[in-house]
């Protein structure tokens, strides 16, 4: 059966009927009735915008309204009316994403420089306002539309023909970039994004083929024709800056490419930045499987980049969840190439402390999975990691990668719940309640965060509301020190839930493992209890250390 179609509230302005023409094969859209009552749909809680059952809001305001303004006055009046109406909907919605474009406030251009300061103050006030919005609140979102215009430049964004027939400012073009920066926030905030870019590296970070042209003969350079392999790997670098993880793919003499990696003067990424380097002559679609098994990623968290066609042919008929994206003709492209790679299938909504180190954390996953090939079994490779397990309430200044794993968590989730920072602010607020994180390190490093426990009480009993923890480190038996750490603090019963999905049926059998009795079971939603006064405490000799606090 089909997925439903995801419903957007789009408030604006400006008529919006041709973006929901052009988007409605994706999504189903929610817009008030009448011209620009945007305003009074947002201020009141009765309003049909807070009647309907939306996936998530658009707020898409233009500054053409502006030259039909009298005076700056009349304007400032204006913005701290949308303020007003913004901060009452960001007040009233709290669990679905709110995003707010900026402005292009295009007034009356028979005016002198000196005369355009009020302009500048009033874009400024606006993208300030919704700015704070965004970093307070967990749901609400910027959406830099006059940083699209600027792009594109304002003659070809905008059009004075559509707007005097139709209210609608927009171009053709105008159109076209509105529509594709509304559905790649949409994806964003909806759809699954890319982790990890395997990249090949002949004509691809470099110009030339390094076995023939050796490393002074190869193209990459901070100036003239090689900049365009020199601006892709920047490229690439910010991205792996913002929690992307690289890797190489490569057909090639391992050691002619390392030395064009460690000692070529323009090139920008280095062996560091790669969380795998398969440089050997073995097909590119087993070096991609190896990656998967090492990194213990899914086929559908790759992309694949590679300028050779039949290469790229040979991964999509192999791989069929891999992204295997057309890569340009004219490498002059190349920066607009990874560009459109960020925008459409890796940029998150929000970037984390916790996202900036994710390639030590691969590479140091790379390391635990070959520990574990040489191991001779389970408990003897967790003994050789000398993991260190440290479990407490929650802190304030975890609660943003909290939000992050609870979200995108499917794998080890017993209930795939999903909650609001907010949700989970005032959840953490009840007395009654308990949300856990616990971290993991061995001796390869620190994994971070890696898992979370919502325990909700009900009476005497405890209800484990949600129990959920990161796929790079199951198989360590985190799940048994949790629990048995967290039962030894409780007394009565501990109730447990298993709701299955497409996606948990690694954990279909957590809880029988750990130790709980089954009291329901209706088509896999098990319902399970354990009596925490009489569990028997595990002892864990192996770990390093396991520190619970709270």
């Amino acid at each position: 059966m089909a997925e439903s179609k995801k419903i957007i509230a789009l408030l604006s302005n400006i008529t919006v009927d041709l973006i929901v023409s052009k988007l409605r094969h994706k999504y189903d859209f929610y817009t008030p009735e009448g011209f620009d009552t945007w305003v009074q749909e947002a201020i009141n809680p009765a309003s049909g915008l807070y009647n309907r059952n939306v996936d998530a809001v658009f707020v898409l305001l233009d500054g053409t309204e502006a030259r039909s303004w009298k005076s700056d006055e009349e304007g400032k009046e204006r913005i701290t009316l949308w303020k007003q109406a913004i901060t009452a909907l960001t007040n009233y919605t709290i669990t679905i994403p709110i995003f707010i474009s900026t402005i292009d406030i295009r007034e009356n251009r028979i005016k002198s420089p000196s005369e355009r300061k009020a302009r500048y103050e009033m874009e400024n006030d606006w993208y300030q306002h919704i700015q704070s919005l965004a970093e307070s609140k967990s749901k609400v979102y910027t959406l830099d539309l006059a940083d699209t215009i600027a792009e594109i430049g304002r003659k070809q964004f905008y059009s004075n023909k559509m707007w005097y027939l139709s209210s609608m400012p927009y171009s053709k073009d105008g159109l076209d970039a509105v529509c594709m920066e509304l559905d790649r926030a949409l994806s964003a905030a909806f759809s699954l994004r890319k982790k990890i870019i395997a990249v090949d590296l002949d004509n691809t970070l470099w110009g030339g083929v390094i076995s023939e042209d050796g490393i002074e003969g190869i193209e990459i350079s901070d100036h003239k024709e090689g900049q365009r392999y020199y601006d892709f790997q920047r490229q690439l670098l910010e991205m792996k800056n913002r929690g992307i993880i690289l890797a190489i793919n490569s057909k090639n003499n391992e050691q002619d490419a390392d030395k064009a990696i460690r000692f070529h003067p323009a090139m920008l990424l280095k062996n560091d930045d790669f969380v795998s380097r398969k440089i050997n002559w073995k097909s590119k679609v087993a070096n991609l499987k190896e990656m998967e098994s090492e990194l213990n990623l899914t086929e559908g968290s790759f992309i694949f980049i590679d300028d050779n066609p039949i290469e790229r042919e040979t991964v999509k008929a192999e791989c069929l969840e891999i992204l295997v994206p057309d890569f340009p003709a004219d490498t002059t492209e190349l920066l607009g190439f990874a560009e459109d790679i960020w925008f459409d299938y890796c940029m998150p909504l929000r970037v984390l402390g916790h996202d900036l180190n994710k390639t030590q954390m691969y590479q140091n996953e790379a390391k635990r999975s070959q520990e574990m090939s040489e191991s001779i079994n389970l408990d003897d490779y967790i003994k050789k990691l000398e993991i260190m397990v440290d479990i407490h309430r929650m802190r304030p200044e975890e609660i943003g990668r909290v939000t992050q794993l609870i979200n995108k968590t499917n794998q080890f989730n017993v209930t795939t719940k999903r909650y609001t920072q907010d949700e989970i602010e005032k959840i953490a607020a009840d007395f009654r309640n308990a949300v856990y994180v616990a971290y993991s390190s061995d001796k390869y490093g620190d994994s971070g965060l890696i898992s979370v426990i919502i325990l909700k009480n009900s009476d005497t009993d405890m209800k484990i509301d949600s129990f959920l923890m990161s796929c790079r480190v199951m198989g360590r038996k985190l799940e048994n020190v949790i629990i048995n750490e967290l039962a030894s603090k409780f007394d009565g019963k501990i109730i447990a839930e298993f709701i299955p999905t497409a996606k948990n049926i690694p954990v279909k059998d957590l809880y029988d493992r750990l130790g709980f009795h089954i009291v329901s079971d209706i088509n896999g939603h098990k319902i399970y209890e354990m009596d925490a006064g009489n569990y028997q405490k595990q002892l864990f000799a192996y770990y390093k250390e396991i520190k619970t606090e709270g």
